[in-house]
């Protein structure tokens, strides 16, 4: 840090401590407490404020009355001298991070240490260690009644809390690399909404129940001592609004809410291993790697002013580990604790486009959608796009009893002009009687000359109520002409 003096001219601290004008006066020094606090809690790193400190006399005890304490790669019994000669009894931050240790943290040590810590009260902590694990040796954790935001990243261990006490004010929680069940603390935070918990989960069921809980993100890693029991996370909370759970693991992790359903508004559910996406078809590699809810501003047919819609999305992945779904599309949407959608976005990411049995069977729990937005597979190009290199069985899907009553709009992207889009598109005009608008981007290499181009306009033709584009052009400019009406009844 450096100062500016009036003549312009620039002055570091250890600078400005010596530093004396005319006749010897001290004037850095010479600065009231509170002045002299402020430029050192400018500084930012209390390490660096110790070490300026000790340039003048004057300096030295100043640090130890300062609010906020932020120290960065100190080893343990260092931290322990610093903490004790603090003074300021009510803290409004206290920063730690403990530096690798080739022969770790006793639990016992890192117990004492955040006893010691709790002394100062903070209304905000941050404790970090990285250094070895003692898992299955748990250190204490103290309630600190003042703390409204507490982060601790603490590689692989479990803690348990003081025999008495609560965490009073505390309101945001995140706990990082730990090994440790929301029940064992949840009961001790009356007043938390926001919990992130980016753990070691080794139970193979853990509750979450909270009265005040308004954000949730559940991190799954994996984790050498886990089993392949699927694990499941149980939530009664009445008033949570955002939920998010990611899997880095190699086990399914499915997530339950119990009634009364929460106020959700925003739900994501992302699987990043291949071997915890357990949704999807049966005798099928398609499996859900990312389904989220959310609230979006739209503009309907017919109206001037935005309204507040809550959207759907799905994204569907090729999964080559040949492992079967324990459950389907439709069964995962209908297990969220909200039902009223108006727009499904599903994107279907595949080496294969044979994409149909997902579509329906998906739309089975969200029938009352307004719009549908369709991605489809990009997986052929000139060279695969002849029919005969394509089959599939129509079956599969075609006789599904499907009833979209208020469907309005339909967008879909990457349409191929072969068989099975055209079955797809024809059985979607035939569960949607009030279908407005329709537009459909077909892929770059399609050609809009062939028998399949026709195919597309002349379905599009025969629902003459419906607006349709191609590409982003009215139909009528699409070079085929309305089909000639057929022969008087």
């Amino acid at each position: 840090m450096e100062m500016q003096l009036r003549s312009g001219r620039r002055l570091r601290p250890w600078q400005g401590a010596a530093h004396r004008g005319r006749g010897g006066e001290d004037r850095l020094s010479a600065l009231p407490d509170a002045l002299l606090l402020l430029v050192l809690a400018r500084l930012g790193s209390t390490n660096e404020v110790v070490r300026t400190s000790g340039v003048a006399r004057r300096w030295r005890p100043l640090w130890t009355e300062l609010d906020v304490l932020v120290f960065h790669d100190v080893d343990p019994y260092t931290l322990a001298g610093l903490l004790a000669s603090a003074r300021h009894p009510n803290l409004s931050r206290l920063e730690i991070q403990i530096s690798r240790l080739d022969r770790g943290l006793p639990p016992s040590q890192l117990s004492w240490l955040l006893r010691a810590a709790e002394e100062h009260n903070p209304g905000e902590l941050e404790f970090k260690v990285r250094s070895r694990d003692y898992l299955g040796i748990p250190f204490q954790l103290p309630c600190f009644a003042r703390a409204t935001s507490i982060n601790l990243r603490i590689w692989n261990r479990n803690f348990v809390l003081s025999p008495a006490g609560t965490f009073s004010r505390l309101e945001r929680l995140t706990l990082s690399l730990c090994c440790v069940d929301p029940a064992e603390f949840l009961p001790r935070c009356p007043r938390l909404r926001v919990l992130e918990m980016d753990c070691f989960w080794l139970q193979h069921a853990v509750d979450v129940q909270s009265a005040s809980l308004e954000e949730l993100a559940l991190n799954d890693m994996p984790h050498r001592d886990a089993d392949d029991t699927p694990r499941r996370v149980n939530i009664a909370a009445p008033m949570l609004r955002e939920f998010k759970l990611q899997t880095y693991g190699d086990v399914e992790m499915m997530a339950s809410f119990s009634a009364p359903a929460p106020m959700v508004e925003t739900i994501s559910f992302r699987y990043y291993a291949i071997l915890s996406r357990a949704v999807g078809l049966a005798d099928s590699q398609l499996h859900v790697m990312d389904l989220s809810t959310a609230m979006e501003w739209r503009i309907r047919n017919g109206q001037l002013d935005p309204v507040r819609v809550r959207v759907l999305s799905l994204v569907v992945v090729f999964n080559a580990s040949y492992e079967d779904a324990s459950r389907s599309f439709a069964e995962e949407i209908a297990g969220l604790p909200v039902s009223n959608f108006s727009i499904f976005k599903l994107k279907i990411q595949s080496m294969w486009h044979d994409f149909g049995a997902v579509v329906f069977d998906s739309l089975k729990a969200v029938t009352a959608i307004q719009m549908l937005e369709l991605v489809l597979p990009q997986t052929m190009d000139r060279v695969w796009a002849p029919r005969r290199y394509f089959d599939y069985d129509p079956d599969d899907w075609t006789n599904e009893d499907i009833s979209l009553p208020n469907l309005e709009e339909m967008e879909v992207e990457r349409f191929h002009l072969i068989d099975h889009d055209l079955d797809v598109l024809e059985v979607l005009f035939t569960s949607a009687p009030k279908l407005k608008t329709v537009r459909i981007q077909l892929p770059g290499w399609a050609s809009q000359s062939g028998q399949g181009y026709r195919q597309l306009c002349s379905i599009l033709w025969e629902n003459t109520s419906v607006k349709c584009y191609i590409n982003g052009r009215p139909l009528e400019e699409s070079g085929e002409s309305l089909p000639p009406a057929g022969p008087p009844s």
